[in-house]
Formats: C-alpha cells, sequence, structure tokens
C-alpha cells in the first residue's frame, strides 16, 4: 500500500494478431490412370505463424507427405487431407478430391484409326473429322492440361462426316493438351499442341 502519493496513468497493451491459418490443398483433378499429379497450392498455407508443418493423407501414392506440394499417384479416386500446423500450435485443413480414369492415354493410334483432328499444331481452332454419325446423339469434347485439369469442356451435336466438327478453343494458352472426344461410351484420345 502506497500512502500519500496518488497514482495517475494508463498501460497500453497491444496485440499483433496473424491472420487467420488456412490451408489449400488446390484443385479437384482429373488424372489418368498410371499418371501423377501435384498437390496443394501455391501456397499450400497463409496467415498464422509461418514455419509451417504438413501432413497430407492418406500417404498412400505421395512422394512425400510432410511436403507442402507432394506429386500424387494414386491408384484408385482418392480425396487427399492437407493439416498445415503453424508456430503456434494453430491447424488449419483442405481437401482434394483426384479423380483417376481409366484413359485410353495418349496412344495415337485408337484415334487415328477412325479421326482425324487438323491442323495439329493449331492455334487453338481445329476440325475434328471422320466420326461415324450411326446413332451418335452426342459428342463431348475435352481438352486436358498437362497438369490433369480440364481446361475446354464442349457438347457438340452429331456431326456432318464431310464437315466435321469446328472446335475453337483460341483462348488456351499454348502448350501440348489431352484432346479427349467422348462418343456415346467410347473415349477416344490424342496430342494437341496450341501454339
Amino acid at each position: 500500500m502506497v500512502t500519500g502519493v496518488a497514482l495517475q496513468g494508463q498501460i497500453v497493451l497491444s496485440f499483433n494478431q496473424p491472420a487467420e491459418l488456412a490451408a489449400d490443398a488446390g484443385q479437384d483433378t482429373l488424372i489418368c490412370k498410371n499418371h501423377s499429379v501435384v498437390l496443394g497450392g501455391y501456397p499450400s498455407a497463409t496467415g498464422g505463424v509461418p514455419g509451417y508443418v504438413y501432413l497430407w493423407s492418406p500417404v498412400d501414392g505421395l512422394d512425400n507427405p510432410t511436403s507442402p506440394n507432394p506429386e500424387a499417384l494414386p491408384s484408385t479416386s482418392t480425396t487427399y487431407r492437407l493439416t498445415v500446423t503453424d508456430q503456434n500450435g494453430c491447424q488449419a485443413v483442405s481437401e482434394v478430391q483426384i479423380n483417376v480414369d481409366q484413359c485410353l492415354g495418349i496412344d495415337d493410334r485408337p484415334i487415328s484409326e477412325t479421326l482425324a483432328v487438323f491442323p495439329n499444331p493449331s492455334d487453338g481452332r481445329f476440325t475434328i473429322a471422320g466420326i461415324n454419325q450411326t446413332l451418335v446423339k452426342s459428342i463431348s469434347i475435352e481438352l486436358i492440361s498437362r497438369l490433369g485439369l480440364v481446361v475446354f469442356r464442349q457438347e457438340y451435336p452429331p456431326a456432318n462426316t464431310l464437315t466435321g466438327i469446328e472446335v475453337d478453343a483460341g483462348e488456351l494458352d499454348p502448350g501440348v493438351y489431352l484432346l479427349r472426344v467422348v462418343i456415346q461410351d467410347k473415349v477416344l484420345s490424342k496430342n494437341l499442341i496450341i501454339r
């Protein structure tokens, strides 16, 4: 107890609260069987107090389950869960679905026997010809990036066998894409180069 002294003043406390910790497992992706994909966002963690610890599960098919961006080679469709822990012990969780398709692969032989794709390479505008019109109700065209993302998908009515299907994917960046042509229950694929 202090006597005879008047105390006056204030105490100022300030806290630096970090941004909320967030994990990013990346975008859901479709890959072909026996192909791999890199998981995680860029970056895979934000906020909190850096010095993150990463843990992916399940670990089956991962090259490094403690990496922010492991390479995954799942044998079946899998949901991967990323748990990020920051220096304060706070945790954030994110999930990503990797769907595995049987695909015919990038073997040009099956499609070249039935379909013609021209020009290839192209500027993103090309024609697909040679589709048998018998009992075909619809045709789906997909372009898949090297990361396994479907970057273009369009449904087309049955094509005239003389003119074929004209596809305009000119907004895509230059690169090599997997062209998938789905005709009812049959899937045909071919490499397509966009310049």
